[in-house]
Protein backbone atom coordinates (compact mmCIF):
# COMPACT_ATOMS: atom_id res chain seq x y z
CA UNK A 1 0.00 0.00 0.00
CA UNK A 2 1.40 3.37 -0.83
CA UNK A 3 0.36 6.67 -0.88
CA UNK A 4 2.07 8.40 -3.99
CA UNK A 5 5.12 10.46 -3.32
CA UNK A 6 4.68 13.92 -2.12
CA UNK A 7 7.43 16.35 -2.43
CA UNK A 8 8.52 18.42 0.36
CA UNK A 9 10.03 22.04 0.91
CA UNK A 10 10.25 24.92 3.12
CA UNK A 11 10.33 28.32 1.78
CA UNK A 12 10.80 31.35 3.65
CA UNK A 13 7.30 33.18 2.62
CA UNK A 14 8.73 36.75 3.40
CA UNK A 15 11.55 36.38 1.09
CA UNK A 16 12.17 37.83 -2.22
CA UNK A 17 12.24 35.34 -5.27
CA UNK A 18 12.34 37.24 -8.12
CA UNK A 19 13.69 34.34 -11.27
CA UNK A 20 12.84 31.39 -11.39
CA UNK A 21 14.80 28.93 -9.85
CA UNK A 22 14.66 24.89 -9.10
CA UNK A 23 14.38 24.46 -5.44
CA UNK A 24 15.47 21.31 -3.58
CA UNK A 25 12.50 18.68 -3.05
CA UNK A 26 12.39 15.58 -0.96
CA UNK A 27 10.50 12.86 -1.47
CA UNK A 28 7.94 11.41 1.34
CA UNK A 29 7.20 7.98 1.35
CA UNK A 30 3.66 8.09 2.60
CA UNK A 31 1.33 4.90 2.74
CA UNK A 32 -1.60 5.96 4.32
CA UNK A 33 -4.83 5.70 2.29
CA UNK A 34 -8.22 7.86 2.73
CA UNK A 35 -11.47 6.38 2.85
CA UNK A 36 -14.75 7.68 2.19
CA UNK A 37 -17.88 6.28 4.07
CA UNK A 38 -20.38 4.72 0.85
CA UNK A 39 -24.43 5.72 1.41
CA UNK A 40 -24.84 2.89 2.86
CA UNK A 41 -23.28 2.99 5.94
CA UNK A 42 -25.31 4.28 9.00
CA UNK A 43 -25.64 4.59 13.09
CA UNK A 44 -27.29 2.16 14.88
CA UNK A 45 -28.59 3.56 18.07
CA UNK A 46 -30.99 1.30 20.68
CA UNK A 47 -32.10 1.05 24.19
CA UNK A 48 -32.42 -2.66 25.22
CA UNK A 49 -34.69 -1.74 28.03
CA UNK A 50 -36.79 0.88 27.24
CA UNK A 51 -38.33 -0.37 24.32
CA UNK A 52 -37.77 2.76 22.33
CA UNK A 53 -37.87 3.02 18.24
CA UNK A 54 -34.08 1.93 17.44
CA UNK A 55 -32.81 5.02 15.61
CA UNK A 56 -31.03 4.68 12.13
CA UNK A 57 -28.92 7.15 10.66
CA UNK A 58 -27.12 7.63 7.67
CA UNK A 59 -23.12 7.67 8.57
CA UNK A 60 -20.86 9.99 6.02
CA UNK A 61 -17.40 10.94 6.60
CA UNK A 62 -13.65 9.75 6.14
CA UNK A 63 -11.21 7.58 7.84
CA UNK A 64 -7.89 6.40 6.92
CA UNK A 65 -5.86 3.08 6.92
CA UNK A 66 -1.93 2.73 7.88
CA UNK A 67 -0.24 -0.14 7.83
CA UNK A 68 1.45 -1.35 10.61
CA UNK A 69 2.57 -4.93 10.12
CA UNK A 70 2.70 -7.41 7.43
CA UNK A 71 3.28 -11.45 6.97
CA UNK A 72 2.52 -13.68 4.65
CA UNK A 73 -1.00 -14.57 6.18
CA UNK A 74 -2.25 -11.22 7.80
CA UNK A 75 -1.93 -7.37 7.16
CA UNK A 76 -2.69 -4.69 10.46
CA UNK A 77 -3.39 -1.19 9.39
CA UNK A 78 -4.21 1.40 12.02
CA UNK A 79 -7.63 2.52 11.21
CA UNK A 80 -7.04 6.83 12.57
CA UNK A 81 -8.87 10.14 11.78
CA UNK A 82 -12.00 9.14 11.75
CA UNK A 83 -14.44 11.70 11.16
CA UNK A 84 -17.84 11.07 11.05
CA UNK A 85 -21.26 12.88 11.24
CA UNK A 86 -24.62 11.17 11.55
CA UNK A 87 -28.17 13.45 11.36
CA UNK A 88 -31.08 11.70 10.70
CA UNK A 89 -32.75 15.42 10.39
CA UNK A 90 -35.28 14.58 12.63
CA UNK A 91 -33.27 15.94 15.51
CA UNK A 92 -30.90 12.98 15.62
CA UNK A 93 -27.50 13.72 15.69
CA UNK A 94 -23.87 12.50 16.29
CA UNK A 95 -20.33 13.07 15.65
CA UNK A 96 -17.64 10.42 15.94
CA UNK A 97 -14.23 10.39 16.47
CA UNK A 98 -11.29 8.35 17.32
CA UNK A 99 -8.77 5.13 16.23
CA UNK A 100 -8.50 1.62 15.52
CA UNK A 101 -7.32 -1.71 14.43
CA UNK A 102 -7.90 -3.41 11.63
CA UNK A 103 -6.32 -6.47 10.19
CA UNK A 104 -7.14 -8.46 6.85
CA UNK A 105 -6.11 -12.02 5.93
CA UNK A 106 -6.10 -15.32 6.68
CA UNK A 107 -4.96 -19.49 5.88
CA UNK A 108 -7.56 -20.88 4.70
CA UNK A 109 -10.16 -18.19 4.03
CA UNK A 110 -9.63 -14.36 3.95
CA UNK A 111 -11.09 -12.82 6.95
CA UNK A 112 -11.25 -9.17 8.45
CA UNK A 113 -11.33 -8.14 12.22
CA UNK A 114 -11.57 -4.95 13.79
CA UNK A 115 -11.38 -2.93 17.00
CA UNK A 116 -12.70 0.96 17.03
CA UNK A 117 -12.35 3.01 20.08
CA UNK A 118 -14.31 6.26 19.59
CA UNK A 119 -16.31 9.21 21.30
CA UNK A 120 -19.57 9.50 20.10
CA UNK A 121 -21.24 12.81 20.85
CA UNK A 122 -24.59 13.11 20.75
CA UNK A 123 -25.01 16.64 21.62
CA UNK A 124 -25.89 15.40 25.19
CA UNK A 125 -23.48 13.13 25.92
CA UNK A 126 -20.08 12.17 25.01
CA UNK A 127 -18.87 8.62 25.46
CA UNK A 128 -15.57 6.34 24.48
CA UNK A 129 -17.71 3.62 23.22
CA UNK A 130 -15.66 0.41 22.01
CA UNK A 131 -16.49 -1.85 19.11
CA UNK A 132 -15.70 -4.75 17.07
CA UNK A 133 -16.66 -7.11 15.01
CA UNK A 134 -18.87 -10.81 15.34
CA UNK A 135 -18.42 -12.04 11.72
CA UNK A 136 -15.51 -11.80 10.26
CA UNK A 137 -16.06 -13.02 6.55
CA UNK A 138 -14.84 -10.41 3.78
CA UNK A 139 -18.02 -9.48 1.55
CA UNK A 140 -16.05 -6.99 -0.39
CA UNK A 141 -13.51 -7.14 -2.93
CA UNK A 142 -10.12 -5.55 -1.21
CA UNK A 143 -9.54 -2.71 -0.69
CA UNK A 144 -12.81 -2.09 -0.72
CA UNK A 145 -14.41 -2.42 3.13
CA UNK A 146 -17.67 -3.70 4.35
CA UNK A 147 -17.99 -4.59 8.05
CA UNK A 148 -20.65 -4.46 11.07
CA UNK A 149 -19.45 -3.67 13.92
CA UNK A 150 -21.05 -3.52 17.60
CA UNK A 151 -20.58 -1.78 21.03
CA UNK A 152 -18.70 -3.75 23.45
CA UNK A 153 -19.01 -1.62 26.34
CA UNK A 154 -22.70 -0.39 26.15
CA UNK A 155 -25.27 0.66 28.23
CA UNK A 156 -29.03 -0.29 29.41
CA UNK A 157 -30.52 2.62 27.89
CA UNK A 158 -28.00 2.59 25.26
CA UNK A 159 -26.28 0.58 22.84
CA UNK A 160 -24.37 1.32 19.56
CA UNK A 161 -23.78 -0.38 16.29
CA UNK A 162 -22.11 0.28 13.43
CA UNK A 163 -22.32 -0.60 9.66
CA UNK A 164 -19.61 0.30 7.57
CA UNK A 165 -19.27 0.52 4.07
CA UNK A 166 -16.24 2.12 2.39
CA UNK A 167 -13.89 2.79 -0.63
CA UNK A 168 -10.36 4.35 -0.44
CA UNK A 169 -10.89 7.41 -2.93
CA UNK A 170 -10.39 11.12 -2.03
CA UNK A 171 -12.74 12.64 -4.53
CA UNK A 172 -15.09 11.10 -7.57
CA UNK A 173 -15.39 13.22 -10.77
CA UNK A 174 -17.80 12.79 -12.87
CA UNK A 175 -20.16 14.83 -15.50
CA UNK A 176 -24.16 14.49 -15.45
CA UNK A 177 -26.49 14.02 -18.49
CA UNK A 178 -28.88 16.59 -17.53
CA UNK A 179 -27.66 19.80 -16.55
CA UNK A 180 -29.26 21.40 -12.79
CA UNK A 181 -29.29 24.47 -10.55
CA UNK A 182 -27.24 23.86 -7.65
CA UNK A 183 -29.04 25.22 -4.28
CA UNK A 184 -25.27 25.87 -2.42
CA UNK A 185 -24.72 28.18 -4.57
CA UNK A 186 -26.74 31.80 -5.39
CA UNK A 187 -28.57 32.39 -9.15
CA UNK A 188 -27.81 33.61 -11.60
CA UNK A 189 -24.76 31.44 -11.88
CA UNK A 190 -25.20 27.88 -9.97
CA UNK A 191 -26.37 26.57 -13.44
CA UNK A 192 -24.06 23.18 -13.48
CA UNK A 193 -24.00 22.30 -17.36
CA UNK A 194 -24.49 18.83 -18.26
CA UNK A 195 -21.14 18.87 -20.10
CA UNK A 196 -19.28 20.40 -16.91
CA UNK A 197 -16.77 17.81 -14.85
CA UNK A 198 -17.92 17.57 -11.41
CA UNK A 199 -16.05 16.58 -8.05
CA UNK A 200 -18.13 14.67 -5.34
CA UNK A 201 -17.24 16.83 -3.07
CA UNK A 202 -19.43 19.37 -4.80
CA UNK A 203 -17.36 21.92 -6.52
CA UNK A 204 -17.02 22.02 -10.41
CA UNK A 205 -13.41 20.63 -11.82
CA UNK A 206 -13.67 22.25 -14.93
CA UNK A 207 -16.48 23.93 -17.19
CA UNK A 208 -17.22 22.58 -20.77
CA UNK A 209 -15.65 25.55 -21.75
CA UNK A 210 -12.72 25.19 -19.88
CA UNK A 211 -12.06 21.42 -21.31
CA UNK A 212 -12.51 22.40 -24.90
CA UNK A 213 -11.09 26.03 -25.00
CA UNK A 214 -7.74 24.64 -26.75
CA UNK A 215 -9.70 22.81 -29.57
CA UNK A 216 -10.02 25.60 -31.80
CA UNK A 217 -14.00 25.61 -32.27
CA UNK A 218 -15.16 29.12 -34.36
CA UNK A 219 -17.32 30.44 -33.14
CA UNK A 220 -16.85 29.24 -29.50
CA UNK A 221 -19.30 27.13 -28.53
CA UNK A 222 -20.70 27.45 -25.41
CA UNK A 223 -21.19 23.74 -24.56
CA UNK A 224 -20.35 20.72 -26.56
CA UNK A 225 -21.50 18.05 -23.61
CA UNK A 226 -19.05 15.51 -22.06
CA UNK A 227 -19.58 11.35 -22.61
CA UNK A 228 -15.99 10.45 -20.98
CA UNK A 229 -12.96 10.81 -18.96
CA UNK A 230 -9.60 10.25 -18.23
CA UNK A 231 -6.87 11.96 -16.79
CA UNK A 232 -2.99 11.61 -18.39
CA UNK A 233 0.04 12.16 -16.81
CA UNK A 234 0.92 15.55 -16.43
CA UNK A 235 -2.78 16.81 -15.72
CA UNK A 236 -3.83 16.06 -19.32
CA UNK A 237 -7.73 15.35 -19.46
CA UNK A 238 -8.76 13.13 -22.27
CA UNK A 239 -12.48 13.40 -23.18
CA UNK A 240 -15.25 13.05 -25.87
CA UNK A 241 -18.11 15.31 -26.79
CA UNK A 242 -21.64 15.04 -27.89
CA UNK A 243 -21.14 16.68 -31.55
CA UNK A 244 -20.01 16.55 -34.93
CA UNK A 245 -17.43 19.82 -34.93
CA UNK A 246 -15.26 21.17 -36.88
CA UNK A 247 -11.96 23.25 -35.32
CA UNK A 248 -10.28 25.80 -36.97
CA UNK A 249 -6.86 23.67 -36.10
CA UNK A 250 -7.84 20.33 -36.38
CA UNK A 251 -10.42 19.98 -38.52
CA UNK A 252 -13.64 18.26 -38.67
CA UNK A 253 -14.17 16.30 -35.03
CA UNK A 254 -16.61 13.51 -34.51
CA UNK A 255 -18.13 12.91 -31.18
CA UNK A 256 -16.46 9.52 -30.97
CA UNK A 257 -13.22 10.84 -31.39
CA UNK A 258 -11.03 10.57 -28.19
CA UNK A 259 -10.01 14.42 -27.41
CA UNK A 260 -7.51 16.34 -25.01
CA UNK A 261 -7.99 19.52 -23.23
CA UNK A 262 -4.54 20.10 -23.97
CA UNK A 263 -5.85 20.96 -27.65
CA UNK A 264 -4.74 17.37 -29.76
CA UNK A 265 -6.58 14.23 -30.98
CA UNK A 266 -5.28 11.40 -29.13
CA UNK A 267 -6.94 9.03 -30.95
CA UNK A 268 -9.56 9.21 -33.57
CA UNK A 269 -12.82 6.69 -33.30
CA UNK A 270 -11.79 4.76 -36.54
CA UNK A 271 -8.51 4.46 -34.82
CA UNK A 272 -10.21 2.81 -31.31
CA UNK A 273 -11.73 0.65 -33.47
CA UNK A 274 -10.06 -0.27 -36.07
CA UNK A 275 -8.45 -3.57 -34.50
CA UNK A 276 -12.04 -4.99 -34.74
CA UNK A 277 -12.62 -4.92 -38.30
CA UNK A 278 -16.04 -3.37 -38.65
CA UNK A 279 -18.28 -4.67 -41.30
CA UNK A 280 -19.35 -3.01 -42.88
CA UNK A 281 -16.94 -0.09 -42.34
CA UNK A 282 -18.34 2.43 -39.74
CA UNK A 283 -17.31 5.94 -39.76
CA UNK A 284 -18.42 6.78 -35.82
CA UNK A 285 -19.47 4.44 -33.70
CA UNK A 286 -19.42 6.65 -30.68
CA UNK A 287 -17.44 6.37 -27.24
CA UNK A 288 -19.22 6.61 -24.20
CA UNK A 289 -16.71 5.53 -21.67
CA UNK A 290 -12.81 5.53 -21.69
CA UNK A 291 -10.00 4.45 -19.16
CA UNK A 292 -6.11 5.00 -20.87
CA UNK A 293 -3.58 2.44 -19.60
CA UNK A 294 0.18 3.52 -18.87
CA UNK A 295 0.93 0.80 -21.81
CA UNK A 296 -0.95 3.00 -24.25
CA UNK A 297 -4.11 0.45 -24.59
CA UNK A 298 -7.28 2.16 -24.24
CA UNK A 299 -10.41 0.74 -22.60
CA UNK A 300 -13.45 2.19 -23.98
CA UNK A 301 -17.41 1.31 -24.75
CA UNK A 302 -19.10 2.87 -27.66
CA UNK A 303 -22.65 4.38 -28.66
CA UNK A 304 -23.56 2.07 -31.56
CA UNK A 305 -23.21 -1.47 -31.57
CA UNK A 306 -21.70 -3.03 -34.53
CA UNK A 307 -19.97 -6.14 -36.32
CA UNK A 308 -16.72 -7.80 -35.72
CA UNK A 309 -15.32 -9.18 -38.86
CA UNK A 310 -11.70 -9.88 -36.51
CA UNK A 311 -13.73 -11.21 -33.43
CA UNK A 312 -16.82 -12.72 -35.62
CA UNK A 313 -19.59 -11.22 -33.18
CA UNK A 314 -21.32 -8.26 -32.65
CA UNK A 315 -19.89 -5.95 -30.42
CA UNK A 316 -22.52 -3.99 -28.38
CA UNK A 317 -22.76 -0.70 -26.20
CA UNK A 318 -22.69 -2.61 -23.13
CA UNK A 319 -19.11 -4.07 -23.68
CA UNK A 320 -15.88 -2.68 -22.55
CA UNK A 321 -13.61 -2.75 -25.23
CA UNK A 322 -9.66 -2.82 -25.89
CA UNK A 323 -8.05 -0.66 -28.51
CA UNK A 324 -6.27 -3.61 -29.30
CA UNK A 325 -9.25 -5.47 -30.55
CA UNK A 326 -11.13 -7.70 -27.68
CA UNK A 327 -13.93 -7.90 -24.98
CA UNK A 328 -12.45 -6.83 -21.65
CA UNK A 329 -15.91 -7.61 -20.10
CA UNK A 330 -19.21 -8.04 -21.99
CA UNK A 331 -22.18 -6.11 -20.54
CA UNK A 332 -24.03 -9.07 -19.33
CA UNK A 333 -20.94 -10.16 -17.62
CA UNK A 334 -20.67 -6.56 -15.85
CA UNK A 335 -24.38 -6.76 -14.76
CA UNK A 336 -24.44 -10.47 -13.78
CA UNK A 337 -24.00 -10.04 -9.99
CA UNK A 338 -27.99 -7.43 -10.33
CA UNK A 339 -29.44 -10.43 -11.58
CA UNK A 340 -31.29 -8.62 -14.43
CA UNK A 341 -35.05 -9.45 -15.07
CA UNK A 342 -33.99 -10.00 -18.63
CA UNK A 343 -30.51 -10.96 -19.04
CA UNK A 344 -30.03 -10.99 -22.53
CA UNK A 345 -30.56 -7.20 -23.03
CA UNK A 346 -27.91 -4.94 -23.60
CA UNK A 347 -27.97 -2.05 -21.09
CA UNK A 348 -25.04 0.08 -22.44
CA UNK A 349 -22.01 1.40 -20.73
CA UNK A 350 -22.13 4.72 -19.99
CA UNK A 351 -19.28 5.52 -17.52
CA UNK A 352 -16.55 3.21 -15.74
CA UNK A 353 -13.34 2.83 -13.88
CA UNK A 354 -11.26 -0.17 -13.09
CA UNK A 355 -9.35 -0.24 -9.80
CA UNK A 356 -6.10 -1.88 -9.64
CA UNK A 357 -7.71 -4.99 -8.65
CA UNK A 358 -9.82 -5.53 -11.25
CA UNK A 359 -12.99 -4.30 -9.84
CA UNK A 360 -15.07 -2.48 -12.04
CA UNK A 361 -17.14 0.93 -11.25
CA UNK A 362 -19.89 1.81 -14.21
CA UNK A 363 -22.79 3.24 -14.86
CA UNK A 364 -25.49 2.15 -17.33
CA UNK A 365 -26.66 4.02 -20.32
CA UNK A 366 -30.78 2.62 -19.47
CA UNK A 367 -31.87 1.73 -16.09
CA UNK A 368 -32.60 -2.19 -15.39
CA UNK A 369 -34.24 -4.35 -13.05
CA UNK A 370 -33.43 -7.04 -10.71
CA UNK A 371 -35.16 -10.28 -10.58
CA UNK A 372 -36.44 -9.77 -6.63
CA UNK A 373 -37.48 -6.08 -7.67
CA UNK A 374 -34.75 -3.75 -7.68
CA UNK A 375 -35.11 -1.15 -9.83
CA UNK A 376 -31.47 0.44 -11.15
CA UNK A 377 -31.22 3.85 -12.84
CA UNK A 378 -29.12 5.11 -15.72
CA UNK A 379 -27.19 7.57 -12.84
CA UNK A 380 -26.76 4.61 -10.58
CA UNK A 381 -22.92 4.64 -9.78
CA UNK A 382 -22.18 0.36 -9.59
CA UNK A 383 -19.69 -1.90 -8.80
CA UNK A 384 -19.60 -5.16 -11.00
CA UNK A 385 -18.65 -6.94 -7.69
CA UNK A 386 -23.12 -6.66 -6.99
CA UNK A 387 -23.44 -3.59 -4.79
CA UNK A 388 -24.60 0.29 -5.45
CA UNK A 389 -21.42 2.63 -4.69
CA UNK A 390 -23.62 5.88 -4.81
CA UNK A 391 -27.13 6.20 -5.81
CA UNK A 392 -27.41 8.85 -8.32
CA UNK A 393 -28.88 11.31 -6.10
CA UNK A 394 -26.55 10.40 -3.11
CA UNK A 395 -23.89 11.49 -5.91
CA UNK A 396 -25.03 14.55 -6.17
CA UNK A 397 -25.88 15.72 -2.80
CA UNK A 398 -23.51 17.96 -2.02
CA UNK A 399 -24.28 20.30 -4.81
CA UNK A 400 -28.49 20.12 -3.80
CA UNK A 401 -29.91 20.20 -7.06
CA UNK A 402 -33.44 21.99 -6.86
CA UNK A 403 -34.93 20.28 -9.96
CA UNK A 404 -37.05 17.65 -8.88
CA UNK A 405 -35.83 14.68 -10.91
CA UNK A 406 -35.06 11.18 -9.62
CA UNK A 407 -32.00 11.11 -11.91
CA UNK A 408 -29.46 13.38 -13.65
CA UNK A 409 -27.69 10.53 -15.50
CA UNK A 410 -23.84 9.58 -15.17
CA UNK A 411 -21.56 10.03 -17.92
CA UNK A 412 -17.55 10.71 -17.43
CA UNK A 413 -15.70 9.12 -14.26
CA UNK A 414 -12.44 9.38 -12.80
CA UNK A 415 -11.63 8.26 -9.11
CA UNK A 416 -8.49 10.52 -6.99
CA UNK A 417 -7.73 7.70 -4.99
CA UNK A 418 -4.58 6.48 -2.95
CA UNK A 419 -4.80 2.85 -4.04
CA UNK A 420 -2.87 3.61 -7.60
CA UNK A 421 0.52 3.21 -7.96
CA UNK A 422 2.53 6.35 -7.41
CA UNK A 423 3.70 8.38 -10.57
CA UNK A 424 7.28 9.35 -10.76
CA UNK A 425 8.36 12.07 -8.05
CA UNK A 426 7.67 15.70 -9.15
CA UNK A 427 9.97 18.24 -8.32
CA UNK A 428 9.09 21.83 -7.42
CA UNK A 429 10.83 24.60 -10.12
CA UNK A 430 10.07 28.07 -8.82
CA UNK A 431 8.77 30.34 -6.11
CA UNK A 432 7.25 33.47 -7.26
CA UNK A 433 5.67 36.09 -4.55
CA UNK A 434 3.92 38.57 -5.98
CA UNK A 435 4.50 41.69 -3.35
CA UNK A 436 1.18 43.66 -4.91
CA UNK A 437 -1.04 41.03 -4.09
CA UNK A 438 0.35 39.28 -1.63
CA UNK A 439 0.40 35.86 -3.09
CA UNK A 440 2.73 32.87 -3.36
CA UNK A 441 3.07 30.59 -6.50
CA UNK A 442 4.86 27.66 -6.70
CA UNK A 443 5.68 25.63 -9.67
CA UNK A 444 6.38 22.09 -10.01
CA UNK A 445 7.31 19.57 -12.75
CA UNK A 446 6.57 15.99 -13.39
CA UNK A 447 4.48 13.07 -14.61
CA UNK A 448 1.30 12.78 -11.74
CA UNK A 449 -2.18 13.26 -13.23
CA UNK A 450 -3.35 15.75 -10.31
CA UNK A 451 -2.39 17.55 -7.53
CA UNK A 452 -2.84 19.25 -3.86
CA UNK A 453 -0.86 21.78 -2.73
CA UNK A 454 -0.47 21.56 1.39
CA UNK A 455 0.73 23.80 4.15
CA UNK A 456 2.33 23.48 7.68
CA UNK A 457 3.57 25.68 9.95
CA UNK A 458 5.97 23.72 11.11
CA UNK A 459 7.99 20.71 10.01
CA UNK A 460 6.10 17.84 11.44
CA UNK A 461 2.91 19.18 10.48
CA UNK A 462 -0.47 18.97 10.32
CA UNK A 463 -0.58 19.91 6.83
CA UNK A 464 -3.38 21.48 5.28
CA UNK A 465 -4.89 21.82 2.09
CA UNK A 466 -4.18 24.82 0.00
CA UNK A 467 -5.73 24.06 -3.61
CA UNK A 468 -8.40 21.75 -4.03
CA UNK A 469 -7.41 18.66 -6.31
CA UNK A 470 -6.81 19.54 -9.68
CA UNK A 471 -5.03 19.39 -12.93
CA UNK A 472 -3.70 22.85 -13.03
CA UNK A 473 -0.10 24.18 -12.22
CA UNK A 474 1.47 26.30 -11.33
CA UNK A 475 -0.98 26.20 -7.36
CA UNK A 476 -1.23 29.55 -5.56
CA UNK A 477 -1.40 30.12 -2.10
CA UNK A 478 -3.37 33.83 -1.91
CA UNK A 479 -2.33 35.86 0.79
CA UNK A 480 0.86 34.11 2.11
CA UNK A 481 3.27 36.70 1.82
CA UNK A 482 0.53 38.81 3.51
CA UNK A 483 -0.47 36.52 6.64
CA UNK A 484 2.20 34.19 7.06
CA UNK A 485 5.47 34.77 8.76
CA UNK A 486 6.79 31.26 7.08
CA UNK A 487 5.87 28.22 5.61
CA UNK A 488 6.46 24.62 4.45
CA UNK A 489 4.97 23.55 2.07
CA UNK A 490 4.87 19.93 -0.12
CA UNK A 491 2.75 18.52 -3.29
CA UNK A 492 0.51 15.77 -2.93
CA UNK A 493 0.11 14.11 -6.18
CA UNK A 494 -1.62 10.94 -7.94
Amino acid sequence: MRVRPSLLFAAAVLCAVTQPARLPAQAITNEVWQYTLLPDSRLVDDCPICGRPTILVPLRGTFSLRPVQANPLFSTYAWETIAWAADNGAGASYQVRGQGTFQVGGEVAVMQDLFLAVQIDTGWTNRLCYFTNGVRTLTRLWPMIQISVDQTNGLPIQQFHLDLSAAPFREIWFSTRAGFHAGVWQPPTNYVSPGDLLASAGRVVKTNPQLTARLGVMPVVPDLGLKDIDVLPGGEIAFSIEQDIFSEILGPLDHGDLLTDRGRVLATNAQLIAAFSPAPPVADVGLAAVQVLDSGEINFSVQTNFFSETLGRNIASGDWLSSRGGVVRNNADLLARFFPANPKQDYGLAAAYVWPSGEIWFATANGFTSTNGTAYLAGDLLSEQGYVVYHNLDLLAPFAPLEDLSNFGLDALFVVTDVTPPPPADHATAITPDPATGNLTLQFAGLGRVWQLERASTLPGPWTPVSPITTDLPLPDAGALTNLPHAFYRLREW
